[in-house]
């Protein structure tokens, strides 16, 4: 609370000052010269409007001079003009000559005035107050008397007067009076404030006759009828009066008279804001002014500042139209017054925080400067000390030397930032983005001056993840980060919050705040497949174990009922009684002994294949005789299971070079497994066939069909189709997986196809192959 009171205090000061400065130079009247000139030109920029038509002027001019004598005139002429306007029946006449001298034609004087009926004679004061009123006799017929006191500024000209002056009225006032009383009546003003005179435009615009052609009736009655008639001295010299419109030369103060009648008859009088209004002025246009400006910037206080200025003269000009007559120097001076104070003082405020930061940057990090900056740090301190430059310029030569350093260390930072194959972006809390590197700007689609929220809402995160990081941000726990797939991506996004620890002694003493949020994002698609990888090598290693296991329990199974088998074989050759039980005992010895021998060699064939060791041997084969032979063997065997064994050989073949034994091996493999699955009445083809440039040899049994979700896995060592060995001949899993690694070792592939149930191996092999 007392900090917002001190602020407003800041905010109020400088247009409490000023009003005040304003205010005691207004009193002392030191704004008047430029008041006036003001006013001219509100005058000037108007123009002229017309004067009133019931006003007529007869002009004691420099002509009438030439020709009657100079002035003062006696009364003779005066009662020959009386007698001829009298004839053109004027409203009324208003003789603006003080006839205060008594002579003898003062007689006549009265009798001429009295015969008209309605002259207003002119009063004046003298030098020292005294009143200079018409001749008793004139005075006693006249209609009115009305002063003709004028009050002069120091440009010359007349701005107000006052209707009633020690309880005269002016010459105009009365003359209007008396024009009531035949005329219309004309609403008057308040008599006891100033009259403001509005001047209609240049007095050649107004109805003017010389006096010299009046008497000689050289001008029509017309010209006088009901009229007002203002008889006064108009020659150069005499009675000079300026005015807005007429300056050089000058008008008259006949004329003002004239100017007060145009502006009573027209009610266009001029009207002043009252006192209260000037204290509002100063309270707004000082203070609260300076509070609005407060609030601003330099560009905008300056916009202000002058738009005010330039809308109180238009204001003043239009006003001045509706018959308003505002001060205009008094609030342009004051607006513009205020408005330098403000940024005057805003001007010392900044440059007293300025010096402040400075120091305190300078204690906090001047220590921090690269080595680059000791050479330059040390000829700026023998600048300073050698009195080159004002001591006062030091703070900035540190601000420089600091904003050098950071800048330097900021681009070092930012070309890190956007060199890094990661997402950086920063933002304050409430998600304004104030800094992202290229990856961050093109995986988020974002840029600098967005909402953060905007992008990351509902793609990357939802809006309840969101607030809950924000929660934990502000709480300053740990973020969990998040693992998202966008687009075949993975991306790890993970929030930091930004702490700023203040140069302040007293601020530095606490804990960081929090001041914004850093945003890594991160391509992590490598890692996951990787892990993915990881994942499945380690299934893969436990499927494995399990073959293994499984595997060495076959061979254990495997080899240990051979032995059993050749131990109960032996020992019945010791109990035979007959050479036939002999033989029978011998025969089934050397069985189990080729199935162990087999076994071994199998498992030995397979670890000579993986490991590269097996030797290929190309001879050059001729599968049209070949072929028959091989399947030959298997014919009876397939015979005595009710199988029929077919060999076709589609077209002519070219000579295969490969490895005999090896390629013996795969076809031999492969008719075994056809007839160890074939059901009785079942069918068994082995066809060979040519598709450039590769042999096709395939191996097809009927009756039955292997699974689909079993296909990519019989070619896998020690894996075995379950419950699917019709015949019960058994195996160790090896067949398929030693076919595998010699159809490769013999440079080609095989393909396995079962549906419809039939069983299709196909081993597609190049004419000739060298092996690397």
């Amino acid at each position: 609370m007392k900090r917002q009171f001190r602020e407003l205090g800041w905010r109020l000061l400088p247009g409490g000052i000023t009003a005040l400065v304003v205010a005691s130079l207004t009193a002392l009247e030191v704004w008047q010269p430029l008041e006036q000139i003001a006013y001219n030109t509100l005058f000037q920029l108007r123009g002229a409007i017309a004067w009133d038509r019931s006003v007529v002027i007869v002009g004691i001019d420099d002509r009438s001079l030439r020709e009657l004598g100079p002035f003062p005139w006696s009364r003779q002429q005066y009662i020959q003009l009386l007698s001829v306007l009298t004839k053109a029946e004027p409203s009324v006449i208003a003789l603006n000559v003080v006839l205060t001298d008594q002579g003898p034609q003062d007689t006549r004087l009265a009798a001429a005035v009295q015969q008209q009926g309605r002259v207003v004679l002119a009063q004046a004061w003298d030098g020292i107050g005294g009143p200079l009123l018409p001749s008793p006799p004139l005075g006693k017929v006249a209609f009115a008397v009305g002063q003709v006191y004028k009050k002069q500024d120091s440009d010359g000209l007349t701005r107000k007067i006052d209707l009633q002056l020690q309880g005269v009225p002016a010459l105009g006032l009365a003359a209007v009076q008396g024009y009531s009383l035949v005329q219309a009546p004309v609403e008057l003003p308040n008599l006891q404030t100033p009259f403001w005179v509005n001047w209609p435009g240049p007095v050649r615009q107004l109805q003017h006759y010389s006096f010299v052609d009046v008497i000689h009736q050289q001008v029509s009655p017309q010209a006088f009828k009901d009229k007002i008639v203002v008889v006064g001295v108009t020659a150069a010299g005499l009675d000079s009066l300026p005015t807005p419109f007429d300056r050089n030369p000058p008008a008259s103060g006949t004329h003002l008279h004239a100017a007060v009648i145009s502006t009573l008859l027209q009610h266009n009088s001029l009207r002043r804001p009252p006192q209260p209004w000037l204290l509002g002025l100063f309270l707004l246009g000082g203070p609260g002014l300076s509070y609005v400006l407060g609030r601003w910037s330099t560009e905008r206080q300056i916009t202000l500042g002058l738009g005010l200025c330039g809308i109180w003269g238009i204001a003043s000009l239009l006003l001045l139209h509706a018959g308003y007559l505002m001060p205009v120097v008094l609030p342009i001076i004051l607006f513009s017054a205020t408005t330098g104070t403000v940024l005057l003082e805003e001007r010392l405020r900044e440059n007293a925080l300025l010096q402040h930061e400075v120091k305190q940057l300078w204690q906090a990090h001047h220590q921090d400067l690269v080595a680059r900056s000791h050479s330059i740090l040390r000829s700026e301190q023998t600048h300073w000390q050698t009195g080159q430059q004002p001591a006062s310029m030091q703070p900035v030569a540190q601000l420089a030397l600091l904003a050098e350093q950071f800048g330097r260390s900021q681009s070092a930072q930012a070309a890190i930032a956007r060199s890094l194959s990661i997402g950086l972006l920063a933002a304050d809390l409430d998600g304004l983005v104030w800094f992202c590197n290229p990856m961050a700007a093109k995986w988020l689609e974002i840029k600098v001056g967005d909402r953060l929220h905007a992008q990351l809402i509902p793609r990357w995160l939802s809006q309840g993840q969101w607030q809950s990081d924000l929660q934990m941000l502000r709480q300053q726990q740990p973020v969990t980060p998040h693992e998202l797939h966008q687009d075949g991506t993975w991306f790890e996004l993970k929030l930091e919050p930004l702490l700023y620890g203040s140069v302040e002694p007293e601020i530095a003493k606490q804990s960081p705040h929090l001041d914004g949020l850093l945003l890594v994002l991160e391509d992590i698609t490598a890692r996951k497949q990787i892990e993915e990888n990881l994942s499945h090598q380690m299934q893969e290693l436990q499927r494995m174990n399990l073959l293994k296991d499984d595997f060495l329990s076959t061979v254990s199974h495997e080899l240990r009922s051979p032995m059993a088998n050749m131990k109960m074989a032996i020992y019945m050759l010791k109990i035979a009684k007959t050479q036939e039980q002999e033989d029978h005992y011998f025969r089934i010895l050397q069985a189990e002994c080729d199935r162990e021998i087999n076994l071994i060699n199998d498992l030995l064939d397979l670890q000579r294949l993986e490991a590269a060791a097996k030797p290929f041997n190309p001879e050059t084969i001729d599968l049209n005789d070949w072929l028959p032979r091989l399947v030959e063997p298997f014919k009876e065997r397939a015979s005595n299971r009710q199988q029929s064994v077919q060999v076709q050989i589609l077209s002519e073949l070219p000579l295969l070079v490969s490895d005999q034994p090896s390629l013996e091996r795969v076809l031999a493999e492969l008719l075994n497994n056809a007839c160890k699955y074939t059901p009785p009445g079942g069918e068994i083809k082995a066809i060979a066939g040519f598709n450039s440039p590769c042999i096709e040899l395939s191996v097809s049994n009927s009756g039955a069909e292997i699974p689909e979700v079993e296909l990519t896995r019989i070619f896998e060592k020690f894996y075995r189709i379950p419950r699917n060995d019709r015949w019960k001949q058994g195996g160790t899993g090896l067949g398929l997986a030693l076919v595998k690694k010699l159809v490769e070792h013999l440079g080609g592939v095989i393909q396995v196809t079962s549906d419809s149930g039939i069983t299709t191996f196909t081993v597609l092999l190049p004419t000739q192959f060298l092996q690397p």
